[in-house]
């Protein structure tokens, strides 16, 4: 299942997405929408034909990457308010390592290169921060 969506993410249906007889992991990464101070929300954009093809290569590559047997992406466009999940992606493999590994390399290659870009809104008045790619990290 890839899926770019306005509304809440149904974990346990993107869960049953991946389920196998085969397989004996299931790993699911959830990216929420954390209360930093003064964040009250973020606004997600995508590209969305450009973002399918690259989630659906997100997969492939996953699957010969990792020999994960099945993997879901499914991401929030619009107003995500603070405690509700973003992104969530699942993936199913014979063995926990590959599946932990799968999903958190495809988290990494979400950010570096699907093109989404977000806004925080700080509380108080309604001012978004500069918008920024979501791959873009601060550097410690």
């Amino acid at each position: 299942m890839i899926a770019i969506q306005r509304s809440r993410i149904d974990v346990a249906s993107v869960v049953d997405g991946v389920r196998r007889d085969d397989a004996g992991a299931v790993v699911v990464f959830l990216g929420s929408v954390r209360a930093d101070a003064g964040v009250r929300a973020l606004e997600y954009e995508v590209y969305v034909p450009m973002a399918e093809k690259a989630f659906a290569a997100l997969v492939e590559g996953a699957k010969s990457k990792f020999e994960v047997l099945e993997m879901s992406i499914v991401h929030r466009v619009g107003r995500v308010p603070v405690g509700e999940d973003s992104v969530v992606i699942a993936c199913s493999a014979a063995h926990r390592g590959a599946a932990f590994a799968a999903c958190s390399w495809a988290m990494d290659e979400v950010k570096r290169i699907v093109p989404i870009w977000k806004t925080e809104s700080e509380r108080g008045p309604d001012r978004p921060w500069p918008r920024r790619r979501l791959g873009t990290r601060k550097k410690d």
